[in-house]
C-alpha cells in the first residue's frame, strides 16, 4: 500500500479541479456581500438583512439538495448542474450593476437578488460532493491535509477577490470595481470546465453503486487501486451512533460557520464601527479576515500528524479566547479611543480568523470522514443544512438589531457552544487520522 499512497499527476488534477471549487465559493460570496453593500445606499434598511441572509440560505438549498443528488448521480456527474448556475448567477450580478444606471433601482436589485441566490445554489451544490470525493479518492495518509488544503481556497478565493476589489477602488468606481471581480471569476470558472473534463468519478462511489467493472477500469488506469481496496479485517473501530455525530457536527458547524461569516463578512453592515459606510475600508475587513484565515489553512499541511480530536478542541479554544477581546473592545468599551482604532480591529480579526479557520478544518476532515460512502454526501448536505438554518437566522436577527454589542457578544456565546462540542467529541469521539475509506465506510455503518 505505500506505494500507491505517493501522489501522482491525477491526485494534482483532482486537488486543482476541487480547489476550484472552493476558490469559485470564494469569489462569489465576496461579490454578493459588496454588490449588496453598493445597492445598500439605494434600497430600504429592513431589505438589508433579509438580502444579506439569501445567500446562506440558498446555499444550503444548494448543500442540501445537490448533495443528495450527488449520492445519485455521482460526484463528477454533478458538475454540469452547479457549474451552470453560479455562471449565470455571477454574470448577473454583474448585469445588475449596469443595470442600476438604465433603470429603476428596483429592477437591477431583482437581478442581482436572483443572480446571487442562483451563484449561491451553485456553489453549495458543489461542496458535498467535493468533500466526498476528496474523501473517497485522495491516499488515506494524504487526505486529511488535502481536505484542509482544498477547502482553503474559499478562504483564498475571498482574499484573492476582496483585494482584486480594493485596488481596482482605488483607481475606479465601485461598479467598475464589482465588475473587475466578477469578471476574473468568470475567467476561473472557464479553466475550471477544462479540469474538470480529465477528473475521474469517485471510484469508491461506482463500487457502492455496483458499477465494479467500471470502477476498476478506472482505478488500474488511475492509481486509485487502493480506493477500492478492501481494510476492514486490518483495523476494529467502531463510531458512536450517527445522531450523535449528527449532533457533534452539526453544534461545531454552525458555531464556526456563523462566527466566520459574521466576523468576516456580514461585520460591514454594522453602522458604528471604524469601518461603517466606507467601500474601501469594508473591503480591507474582508480582505484581513481571509488573509488570516487563508495563512492559517496552510495547516492542512501538517495536519496528518495531529491527532484529530486534540486538533479540534484547541481549534474551538483558540476561536472562544481570541474572540474575547473582540468583545470587550468594541462591545463593552466602543466609545473608548481604543475603540476608533482600525489597526487594532484588523489584528485581532486576523487572529480570530486563523482560529476561525481551524474550526473550518476541522469540519473539513471529520463531515466526510464520519459517514458512508452511500451516503456521504446527502450526510455532509443534511449537517450543513442545520448549520446554515441556524447561521441564516443569526444573520437576520443581528443585522435587524444592528446593535454591535449583542452581534459581538452573541460570536462569543457561539464559540462557548462549538467548544462544548469539540469537547464532547474529544471524550466520545473515534480517532480518524489515516484510516482507509474502506474503514471509514465499515465503522461509519455499524
Amino acid at each position: 500500500m505505500s506505494s500507491e499512497t505517493k501522489l501522482s499527476r491525477i491526485h494534482y488534477v483532482m486537488f486543482l479541479s476541487y480547489s476550484l471549487t472552493f476558490l469559485i465559493w470564494g469569489f462569489v460570496t465576496t461579490s454578493g456581500v459588496m454588490t449588496l453593500d453598493y445597492f445598500s445606499k439605494y434600497i430600504p434598511r429592513f431589505l438589508v438583512p433579509i438580502s444579506a441572509a439569501m445567500g446562506p440560505l440558498f446555499l444550503m438549498v444548494g448543500n442540501t439538495l445537490m448533495g443528495r443528488l450527488a449520492d445519485i448521480v455521482g460526484r463528477r456527474g454533478i458538475y454540469v448542474f452547479t457549474m451552470s448556475l453560479y455562471t449565470i448567477g455571477l454574470v448577473g450580478m454583474a448585469l445588475s450593476l449596469f443595470f442600476i444606471n438604465t433603470m429603476p433601482v428596483e429592477i437591477a436589485f431583482t437581478v442581482f437578488l436572483i443572480s446571487y441566490i442562483l451563484a449561491e445554489i451553485g456553489v453549495g451544490g458543489e461542496e458535498p460532493p467535493a468533500l466526498a470525493a476528496t474523501t473517497e479518492l485522495m491516499p488515506p495518509n494524504r487526505r486529511g491535509s488535502m481536505l484542509v488544503l482544498i477547502t482553503n481556497f474559499d478562504n483564498v478565493g475571498a482574499a484573492l477577490a476582496a483585494l482584486i476589489l480594493f485596488l481596482s477602488l482605488l483607481w475606479s468606481t465601485p461598479i467598475s470595481a464589482t465588475w473587475t471581480m466578477i469578471g476574473t471569476a468568470i475567467l476561473i470558472i472557464a479553466v475550471a470546465v477544462v479540469i474538470r473534463l480529465v477528473t475521474p468519478e469517485s471510484v469508491r462511489w461506482l463500487m457502492v453503486k455496483g458499477r465494479e467493472d467500471v470502477a476498476r477500469r478506472i482505478a488500474e488506469e488511475k492509481g486509485l487501486m487502493y480506493a477500492i481496496s478492501d481494510y476492514r479485517s486490518k483495523a476494529n473501530v467502531r463510531f458512536p451512533p450517527v445522531w450523535f455525530r449528527a449532533l457533534v457536527l452539526s453544534l461545531m458547524g454552525f458555531s464556526q460557520l456563523a462566527t466566520y461569516g459574521l466576523m468576516a463578512y456580514y461585520i460591514i453592515y454594522l453602522p458604528t464601527l471604524p469601518f461603517s459606510s466606507n467601500e474601501v475600508l469594508a473591503a480591507q475587513v474582508l480582505l484581513w479576515a481571509n488573509v488570516g484565515a487563508s495563512l492559517a489553512g496552510l495547516v492542512g499541511l501538517v495536519v496528518d500528524n495531529i491527532r484529530r480530536k486534540m486538533f479540534t478542541l484547541l481549534s474551538y479554544i483558540g476561536g472562544l479566547l481570541t474572540m474575547i477581546p473582540i468583545f470587550l473592545v468594541y462591545g463593552l468599551m466602543s466609545t473608548s479611543s481604543i475603540a476608533s482604532s482600525l489597526s487594532i480591529f484588523y489584528i485581532l480579526l486576523f487572529l480570530n480568523m486563523v482560529f476561525s479557520e481551524f474550526g473550518w478544518a476541522v469540519r473539513a476532515l471529520l463531515e466526510p470522514e464520519l459517514f458512508p460512502t452511500r451516503v456521504r454526501s446527502t450526510w455532509i448536505g443534511i449537517v450543513r443544512l442545520i448549520s446554515w438554518t441556524v447561521y441564516v437566522i443569526l444573520i437576520y436577527y443581528l443585522l435587524a438589531t444592528a446593535s454591535t454589542f449583542t452581534y459581538l457578544l452573541s460570536n462569543v456565546l457561539l464559540y462557548i457552544v462549538g467548544t462544548a462540542a469539540a469537547l464532547a467529541w474529544y471524550i466520545w469521539g473515534v480517532e480518524t487520522r489515516s484510516l482507509p475509506v474502506s474503514v471509514l465506510d465499515g465503522a461509519a455503518s455499524k
